[in-house]
């Protein structure tokens, strides 16, 4: 076969197989021998038995294989553990099963041989492969190992025999099997490969070398069909009853063995686009192992201008200013990579001390205190600060809030009462035109005013999505900090038009999330009033869909308000553009 020309493989190869004697690696082989008709070399560390022992003669049932096994071992007078009848039992069904799989490839039209060899064991290899090793070319690496436990219980013993079957043993092979000589490589990796997977951090690693060593062996070997296929969950092998179960209880999807050998099938029979393939639905994700005792952590971040182009569209006085919203979505982003295995449900007694302002002053690199105040199984809050210290000046204090993340968040609820009558004059535009509203083009998303009275307001929004590129540090992925800031520019609109003046968040009692509000849709912003005075106005704001069905729901969010602000509004243009990184 050359570099320009494809053909699948045909009764003229001849395939080594590893893991091949059992499982689902055996019933590939079955399916390969009938489409090619190959020859079939199958690897395995079972034992083929010549003769199986005349205890076990005629029986099937695994129960009756124990009892038989028992009484044959008590007539002799030996004593055996349940363990030792166990491993008897296994390995005359071992041997069957063996013994099936090689019928089986017969029948279909294929030749097959089975040798009992360990991979891990290269001594092994040599005096098992080096007399049939000039014929082989195509290879089909179906071992495997699992030892699965959270990665801080693993063992280097664990890690060894996981890694040793499906690299080290993959290595001993290619030592005798050059791949010069290949015509076929397919290598059977794992989703836990791609998709990653608690608990199994050694078979993760092992199978992405699998996809990784496919490409290079494409690369490098071009005139051989290369396919690394990222198995899902197959309804057999690996895959035991009780985790059979776990995965119907989860929905995740089987591959049943007809459909996956069917798969493997058409794979080899036409040249691909790329030799990593992902078959089937990733493997669930166990429950998130929690340490009970209470933690605290310190984080330091580089924050720049430069990393953040939404910052040009939050301009006030000419300096770029960080939106409050952000600092929420800082504090969040930073507790849920701290917990993947939680979502962000509620933010509590946030406060601005010190908002960040991108001027000649201010430092690149600021520090985010978390400290562990209450877990459970299913939730965990987290108090946060977040400061920093210019050379030669004291510490700055920015902002602090708690943060609560659940492991399952609530259905959303209904809001009590809307109204989305369109009966309000004022125009959206003609605020951001007026700088009332101060925020530039990827800020302003508040279509329509519906309604304002004494009592509140309802605005319309719609906001068109933003690229990750312009979000920069603040990817919008468990909470959306524009949209956010959107349904809250309500605050500087009733603020405006009752009290004739402007202001800032200062604080929010508490806020919570049922769902994140995406881009593209249409959402509704009500806001009800809660006081007021000559210096603040404090309101509630529920972001809700048309059916009342509620996104968000910010209590008690507090806004200083101030005559003079209203001049530094109008200067909302950076002095310069930065160099956008």
């Amino acid at each position: 076969m050359t570099e320009t020309e494809f053909s699948p493989p045909s009764n003229t190869t001849h395939f080594l197989v590893t893991g091949g004697g059992k499982g689902i690696t055996a019933e590939s082989a079955i399916a390969l021998a009938a489409a090619y008709q190959s020859r079939f070399t199958l690897l395995g560390r079972s034992a083929l038995l010549v003769e199986e022992p005349g205890w076990s003669s005629g029986l099937e049932d695994q129960s009756d294989l124990k009892r038989a096994a028992l009484e044959h071992f008590k007539t002799e007078g030996r004593k055996v553990s349940p363990k030792q009848i166990d491993q008897e039992v296994q390995r005359v069904l071992s041997s069957r099963e063996i013994k099936q799989t090689l019928d089986r490839i017969q029948t279909a039209g294929g030749t097959a041989e089975y040798l009992q060899v360990d991979i891990t064991h290269p001594a092994e290899l040599d005096g098992k492969l080096s007399g049939l090793i000039s014929s082989v070319n195509g290879l089909l690496h179906g071992a495997g190992a699992l030892a699965d436990k959270f990665i801080e219980d693993k063992t280097e013993s664990d890690f060894n025999l996981v890694y040793g079957v499906k690299i080290g043993g993959l290595k001993n092979i290619l030592k005798f099997l050059p791949l010069d000589q290949l015509d076929y490589l397919v290598l059977f990796s794992s989703v836990a490969g791609f998709y990653g997977n608690p608990g199994q951090a050694d078979y993760s690693l092992s199978n992405e070398i699998l996809n990784k060593l496919a490409f290079h062996v494409k690369s490098s070997h071009p005139r051989c069909q290369v396919i690394a296929i990222d198995w899902g969950p197959w309804d057999g092998g690996m895959v035991t009853p009780q985790l059979k179960r776990i995965l119907t209880r989860k929905n995740i999807p089987l591959i049943a063995p007809e459909e996956g050998t069917r798969t493997l099938v058409e794979l080899l029979s036409k040249p691909q686009g790329t030799p990593q393939i992902v078959v089937g639905a990733p493997l669930p994700i166990p429950p998130y192992k929690l340490n009970p005792e209470l933690k605290s952590y310190r984080i330091n971040r580089r924050l720049l201008l430069e990393s953040n182009p939404f910052l040009a569209d939050h301009v006030i006085g000419g300096n770029a200013v960080l939106p409050t919203v952000c600092a929420v979505a800082w504090f969040i982003k930073s507790c849920t990579d701290l917990y993947p295995d939680f979502k962000f449900h509620a933010v509590r007694d946030y406060r601005v001390f010190k908002g960040i302002i991108f001027n000649e002053s201010a430092p690149d690199h600021y520090l985010m205190e978390l400290n562990e105040i209450e877990k459970t199984g299913e939730s965990i809050t987290v108090h946060g600060k977040i400061s920093s210290q210019p050379a030669g000046e004291n510490i700055r204090h920015h902002y602090q809030a708690e943060v609560e993340l659940r492991r399952s968040i609530p259905d959303r609820p209904q809001i009590s009462e809307m109204n989305l009558n369109h009966d309000s004059s004022l125009s959206a535009d003609s605020l951001y035109e007026s700088k009332v509203l101060f925020h530039g083009p990827k800020f302003q998303g508040v279509n329509k005013i519906l309604n304002i009275s004494p009592q509140g307001l309802t605005t319309e929004c719609f906001l068109s999505p933003v690229t990750a590129g312009d979000l920069g540090q603040f990817p919008a992925d468990q909470f959306n900090p524009l949209l956010a800031d959107v349904h809250l520019q309500g605050l500087l609109i009733w603020a405006h038009h009752n009290l004739g003046s402007v202001g800032l968040p200062l604080q929010i009692a508490a806020g919570v999330q049922y769902e994140m509000p995406p881009f593209g849709s249409t959402s509704y912003a009500t806001l009800r009033v809660r006081s007021t005075s000559n210096h603040k106005l404090v309101a509630d704001v529920i972001s809700h869909d048309r059916d009342g069905l509620i996104y968000t729901e910010v209590t008690n969010a507090e806004i200083t308000l101030t005559d003079t602000l209203y001049q530094l509004f109008l200067d909302n243009q950076l002095e310069k553009e930065p160099v956008w990184i």
